[in-house]
């Protein structure tokens, strides 16, 4: 897998309220995830530079940040419309928006355009 490292470099700045709330309550600190996050981009995105131990921070917090980020569908009908999962091209902005739908959810509760 290819790390999209504007998407780490976001989620180690910006986003690190993100890291946050992946670390909370088990025991690591946001710090240590921020670090492997900030090694990787160092080596753009090598993960097979990481130590045994960042390896697992990396596992544990940063893979389910950069890939498989769920879906949280619809409001209208509270499920997603496509397979769950917010698409790669998508996940910088449902960052940045706080908006974490895919992009058949998103197209969905748009408003209908006037004809």
């Amino acid at each position: 897998m290819t790390i999209d490292l504007e998407l780490l470099a976001y989620l180690c700045h910006k986003g690190a309220p993100y890291i946050d709330m992946a670390v909370d309550g088990t025991g690591y600190l946001p710090r240590t995830v921020i670090g492997v996050g900030t090694f990787l981009l160092d080596y753009d995105g090598d993960v097979d530079l990481l130590t045994a131990k960042q390896r697992v921070t990396y596992e544990k917090f940063l893979l389910p940040l950069l890939f498989a980020v769920p879906c949280q569908g619809n409001a209208h009908s509270g499920g997603c419309r496509g397979v769950g999962l917010i698409d790669a091209d998508l996940l910088l902005k449902s960052y940045r928006d706080g908006d974490f739908r895919c992009r058949l959810c998103r197209t969905a509760a748009a408003p209908p355009t006037a004809v």
